[in-house]
């Protein structure tokens, strides 16, 4: 009996060792090592245990059942930004694999101890199962350029790259200064030098920077720098960083501006200011839409007849990004997005005083002619302008609206045309109806500026370029960053 008991206690300790081996080699997630998902994802993610996503599939592999998540419905949850695209893992021994998400009904992420997060591709070549992956990278194919850094000049688009080819091409790792530290141990006085490890990226191994002049980094809140010599770009999980030596200047960088113009759209405060202040009145116009490759168009081809006849326009730089409220904001507070608090849609109320306060400051009269809404709060009740006659349009009641303004001795009007920007939303930047609206305001600015006595300055907020059902903007396209600018 004794020795049966013996038998049975030992017989435990042996089962005992064995489960816990085994569940030590297989199952044990107290402890994982973060897997990162990073590249063309609106999402980043650092996934860091089979627990923390709800959908685990019990599956054969090597002969056992073991837990993995669905590559595919992992990576949907990431909010790829294209359809289509290739998936890079890389592994902590530098091997790399790239797969496309052509059939993902079978690829799964597993964890175990020995071999770490690992991918199970069933419909994919046996390589394509790698283990110790540190980084999993989204690459998008045929990215939209909403989602790409972008490389413009005034007159062209000159490259877009999304941020998981760049992954996929490469970078190099740069340590940036973060901090100094001492201790003082039995008299001694001990240091630590503290950095970061950042992921740099040369954009000159993708295009020349040789002969380019007054180069513009921008920012997705609007912000712009000078491309300095001690500049460099950081790969960030899903985005692009600028930093100047070891600051981070931008974060979110949208791309580059090369060639710049001299003058932002910011210089359209300055300049009614100056004249303002030397006791010139000023009628400001703006032309919603408008970019200056079709003012080109429609100058080439006698569309507007009057502001051919003006002298030449300068070509200016909008705020990014190039919608209504942000330009609208930058032009009459003379700062930035990131400054003046209105850096996207949606936002109507900016941080810093307009023009409008100017002038009540400088006991100067204004007032703004605008459609039937506001785009941002003003200091000043604008003069609301109806579709009175139902032709679908309020820049007919504008003009009219202007003009009678004019007895009244103000200092500044303002008035804001929109049909541009309607047309080419609706048929596009080059579309004939589109150049019969830029037509029918030339007049109207014809009608306005030959009935003012005093200084006029023409802008636009923003440009327009051709979509599958029509026109937009708001991304960084020389289309819709660069527009016409007058002052006389």
């Amino acid at each position: 009996m004794k020795k049966k008991n013996i038998f049975l206690y030992l017989l435990f300790i042996i089962i005992f060792i064995f489960v816990s081996c085994e569940k030590t080699e297989e199952d044990n997630d107290t402890y994982m090592l973060s897997l990162n998902f990073l590249g063309d994802i609106s999402k980043p993610l650092a996934l860091n245990n089979l627990n923390n996503f709800e959908d685990i599939s019990l599956i054969e592999h090597r002969e056992n059942k073991i837990q993995a998540i669905k590559l595919e419905k992992l990576i949907n949850t990431l909010q790829p930004h294209t359809e289509k695209f290739e998936i890079l893992f890389n592994s902590y021994d530098d091997f790399s694999v790239i797969i496309n998400n052509d059939n993902l009904e079978e690829s799964y992420l597993s964890w175990n101890n020995k071999n770490g997060w690992e991918s199970i591709n069933k419909n994919h070549p046996i390589s394509s199962n790698i283990k110790n992956i540190k980084e999993i990278i989204i690459i998008s194919s045929n990215p939209s350029l909403e989602n790409t850094f972008n490389i413009i000049q005034p007159d062209k688009n000159l490259m877009s790259l999304s941020v998981g080819q760049m992954y996929k091409d490469g970078y190099s790792l740069i340590s940036t200064f973060r901090g100094k530290s001492t201790f003082n141990s039995n008299g001694q006085d001990l240091e630590a030098i503290t950095f970061y490890l950042n992921k740099k990226v040369d954009f000159e191994k993708y295009i020349s920077f040789n002969n380019r002049n007054r180069i513009l980094v921008i920012g997705n809140k609007g912000e712009v720098e000078f491309l300095r010599q001690n500049g460099i770009f950081i790969l960030g999980k899903n985005n692009i960083n600028y930093m100047i030596g070891n600051d981070l200047t931008i974060e979110n960088v949208k791309g580059l501006v090369f060639n710049a113009p001299e003058k932002l759209i910011t210089n359209v405060y300055k300049d009614t200011k100056e004249l303002l202040l030397k006791e010139e009145r000023v009628l400001l116009i703006l032309i919603d839409g408008l970019g200056y490759h079709q003012y080109e168009y429609a100058k080439n081809n006698e569309y507007i007849p009057f502001l051919s006849s003006l002298p030449e326009s300068e070509r200016i730089i909008s705020a990014f990004p190039p919608v209504t409220p942000v330009n609208f904001s930058a032009s009459l507070t003379g700062e930035l997005p990131h400054i003046n608090g209105v850096y996207q849609r949606g936002i109507r109320q900016t941080h810093l005083p307009t023009i409008f306060d100017f002038c009540k400051e400088n006991k100067k009269e204004s007032a703004a002619v605008i459609g039937p809404i506001n785009t941002i709060e003003l200091e000043i009740s604008p003069v609301f302008s109806l579709d009175l006659n139902n032709d679908g349009s309020t820049d007919d009641e504008k003009t009219k609206n202007a003009l009678n303004l004019f007895s009244n001795n103000y200092d500044l009007i303002f008035v804001h045309y929109k049909d541009v920007d309607i047309a080419g939303h609706n048929f596009g930047d080059f579309d004939k109806k589109t150049f019969e609206e830029i037509k029918k305001i030339d007049g109207y600015v014809k009608k306005l500026v030959e009935n003012w006595d005093g200084r006029v300055i023409i802008y636009s907020d923003h440009g327009m370029h051709k979509t599958d059902d029509g026109g937009s903007h708001g991304i960084l396209t020389h289309e819709d960053m660069f527009t016409p600018y007058w002052i006389f």
